[in-house]
């Protein structure tokens, strides 16, 4: 693994998210770390984690169970687990957002934009003749 040396909680921890066609797309909440073979004390940043599930973990506390509790209630998939982006999918990290390669409709974080529009917005009146 290579790569270069950054402050994590400085330059990606609340960054906006931006899929490859400028989209928004949620926000760095928590990273995936993972520890060199050859130095363990050596951490590289292996996935982005996104959404109220990684953002629970945290804030911990009472506040930080709740929404965890939240976030699993409205999860599609019995996978107990925040969205996660490959760090590989990152293009470049900016001063306030982290751009991808991949559009949004290929990344995790688009579960709970997708279960809200499924189970919300589309059985709101007259939700089909909004514009996109």
């Amino acid at each position: 693994m290579a790569g270069r040396t950054i402050d994590a909680g400085l330059e990606l921890l609340d960054r906006q998210l931006i899929d490859a066609d400028g989209m928004l797309c949620g926000k760095v909440d928590d990273l995936e770390l993972t520890p060199s073979e050859e130095d363990p004390s050596v951490l590289y940043v292996t996935a982005i984690l996104a959404g109220p599930g990684a953002l629970a973990g945290r804030l911990g506390g009472r506040l930080g169970h709740v929404i965890e509790r939240i976030s699993a209630r409205l999860r599609d998939s019995p996978e107990d687990r925040p969205a996660r982006v490959p760090f590989e999918v990152v293009k470049e990290i900016g001063g306030t957002a982290v751009d991808r390669w991949v559009p949004k409709a290929e990344l995790e974080t688009n579960r709970l934009e997708d279960w809200a529009r499924a189970h919300v917005i589309d059985k709101l009146p007259g939700a089909d003749r909004a514009p996109e």
